[in-house]
């Protein structure tokens, strides 16, 4: 038994890619999300890294990594299906999967077999299973802006000293289209009172984030907002608070308002929508969101026909 172990083995070694495929047996898809995040995902932000970790807690994850199959791949978005997740964040683990399956490929030299993940792929999206998410085209009332305006000035008259000015962010972020966490790295140093503008450090890009420090216009409402903020001693950034916590203000704001599906990001839809509808050009309008492209700049363009401003006619 012995003997015929041993010939088995040395087969098995001699095979092509035998040696590579021994030297990773035991190895689970968990070990290689775990290996990606150390390497690879450790100035992931804190939403990207929650949806890699999310992985590592199905069963797929338990799964020998050089022996994934098409079949428990599929198995894992039935499940989710079937639990009721919707196809645009079953294609969010499908997505992360194959990052994770590629870099052990590339990286680490795993005999990962990528045409099964493909093959996967490919019926999951013929199926309806997976698929991209909806672009959204929420954009806050102004009869919804004064209800949270309205909640905000009564929360600082309650707790002055400790509360998060709330009012002045939600306007900061509608008049600069700035994110939340854009929002909280905006430094003193970095603006151009003469020029209303301003940089923000590592602004989001699809490629590079970390080092994308870019310069954009303020319009005179956030401009105006920014001069009437404190200048804490030893403090630089003009928003001195964390985005975690303003995003946690924001849903005790819109549920205490009985608002419904109002995000804080939905506010940059509102400032790019603004800035369209007061008649500036597209050019114009990546000045002040730092957009790429027209492609990416249109999914924030919801103009409402009321809002547009009539401009003189020619002759």
């Amino acid at each position: 038994m012995a003997d015929e172990w041993a010939k088995r083995r040395e087969l098995e070694l001699s095979a092509p890619g035998g040696i590579l495929s021994a030297q990773w047996r035991g190895v689970t898809l968990d070990n290689a999300i775990e290996r990606y995040l150390q390497d690879f995902a450790r100035d992931a932000g804190r939403s990207k890294r929650a949806t890699i970790e999310q992985l590592q807690r199905f069963p797929i994850a338990r799964v020998m990594i050089t022996e994934l199959t098409s079949q428990q791949i599929i198995e894992h978005g039935v499940m989710r299906r079937n639990s009721g997740v919707k196809p645009a964040t079953i294609n969010q683990d499908i997505v992360w999967l194959g990052i994770i399956l590629k870099t052990a490929v590339a990286a680490w030299k795993m005999p990962v077999d990528l045409s099964e993940f493909e093959a996967a792929k490919l019926l999951l999206r013929s199926k309806g299973l997976i698929g991209k998410s909806k672009s959204r085209d929420r954009r806050p009332t102004l009869a919804e802006i004064e209800r949270l305006r309205a909640y905000f000035q009564r929360s600082q008259k309650i707790r002055p000293s400790a509360i998060i000015p709330m009012e002045d962010i939600m306007d900061f972020a509608i008049a600069s289209s700035r994110r939340r966490e854009e929002i909280t790295r905006l430094l003193w140093s970095d603006l151009d009172e003469s020029a209303s503008a301003c940089w923000v450090r590592d602004a989001k890009h699809p490629r590079q984030k970390l080092g994308n420090h870019r310069q954009f216009k303020l319009t005179s409402e956030a401009m105006a907002i920014i001069k009437r903020q404190p200048r804490a001693q030893g403090e630089d950034r003009i928003f001195p608070f964390r985005p975690a916590s303003i995003g946690t203000r924001w849903q005790a704001a819109t549920a205490a308002c009985g608002i419904e599906d109002l995000r804080f990001h939905d506010l940059r839809h509102e400032a790019t929508s603004r800035l369209f509808e007061a008649g500036y050009e597209i050019i114009e309008v990546q000045q002040f969101t730092l957009h790429e492209s027209w492609d990416v700049l249109k999914r924030y363009t919801h103009l409402r026909p009321e809002n547009l401003k009539l401009r003189p006619s020619g002759g």
